[in-house]
Parts: C-alpha cells; sequence; structure tokens
C-alpha cells in the first residue's frame, strides 16, 4: 500500500557507480559540514616565544628528586617526633631531630596555613624539601648522624629567601646533630 501524499514525492536513490560503495550518513553526522575528502590543516606558525623556549628532553632521569623512602609522611610518625624529637627554634622554623628507626636518614616538612594561598605553601613545601634533599640528608649521611628531621615552618618562612631559609636549616640541624652525638 502506498500512502503518499501529495506533498511527498517518490524518489528514487542513485546507484552506486560500479566499484563504489552507497555513503549511509550517521545519525548524529551535521549537514553543514563539507562532505568527502579534505585536506589536512594547514601548518601553524610558531609564536616568538615558543621558539625560544628550551625544549625538554622525552627522557629525563628522575635523580633530581627526594625518593619516597627518606619522607616522613606518617602522621604517627610525625607526631613522634613532636613529642619525642629533640626541638631547636630559629626565626623561620622549629626543627626536630630524633634518631631514626631506619638505617638512613628521613626528612619530614610541616607547612602551615596560616591564610597563604595553595600557591605560596606549595612553593614553601618544595624549597623545603630541596634543601632536605641537597644539604640536610648528605650532612646527615656525611658526619654519621642519621636521623629523622622534622622541619616545621612558621609564619615568616613565607616571606624569607631561598639562602635565608637554607642557612637558618643547615645551622640548626648542625646544633641538633652535635648534641646527638
Amino acid at each position: 500500500m502506498d500512502w503518499a501524499t501529495p506533498d511527498e514525492a517518490d524518489i528514487q536513490a542513485t546507484e552506486p557507480q560500479a566499484g563504489q560503495q552507497a555513503r549511509i550518513p550517521s545519525p548524529d553526522e551535521n549537514s553543514r559540514w563539507p562532505k568527502g575528502a579534505q585536506s589536512p590543516p594547514k601548518a601553524r606558525s610558531r609564536s616568538a616565544r615558543s621558539v625560544n623556549r628550551p625544549q625538554v628532553a622525552a627522557t629525563t632521569k628522575r635523580s633530581e628528586h627526594l625518593p619516597r623512602s627518606v619522607r616522613i609522611r606518617r602522621s604517627n610518625e610525625i607526631q613522634a617526633l613532636l613529642e619525642q624529637g629533640k626541638r631547636k627554634s630559629t626565626r623561620n622554623f622549629e626543627v626536630f631531630f630524633t634518631a631514626s628507626p631506619a638505617s638512613f636518614s628521613r626528612l619530614g616538612v610541616i607547612v602551615p596555613k596560616h591564610g597563604q594561598r595553595i600557591v605560596d605553601r606549595n612553593r614553601l613545601k618544595r624549597r623545603l624539601r630541596e634543601i632536605g634533599r641537597r644539604s640536610v640528608l648528605p650532612h646527615l649521611n656525611s658526619s654519621g648522624c642519621e636521623g629523622d628531621v622534622l622541619i616545621r615552618a612558621t609564619r615568616s618562612a613565607y616571606k624569607a629567601s631561598f639562602t635565608e631559609l637554607e642557612t637558618e636549616i643547615n645551622e640548626a640541624v648542625e646544633v641538633l646533630c652535635s648534641e646527638e652525638s
């Protein structure tokens, strides 16, 4: 039964030529998009900033980081250091030191919020971990004074420079290490 109305036309689909497959549009296809093969997009010119930027190698070595094994992260270990460790206060820090249950020196960092932005807190944490990795832990290992060091920053540490932070921490660790021996 053909129920064609006057507004409808009986249109025959065109047959594909020999060697061609019929193209069936998908239901979510946009009718405004051009059909058929497209040429590849043109190469974009690089900005002056990206041309002069140094490129990072595809294979980077991770020797410049503080390994997880030397980090103090558990709350019970931090609490034990705060309660039982020797304490040295400086202008920007409180440094706690105790003998390590592990056979190597470890480092912990506490950075208070004190109304600071997360960017500032993360910067201070990165600085303290870097100081610990480059100077504190090697000093402890070379002097034979292996132990756990916990650095708790105060509000004024946010405004201090990297060299100020480094000298304060190194002096405090030196004093605590000499008391331990």
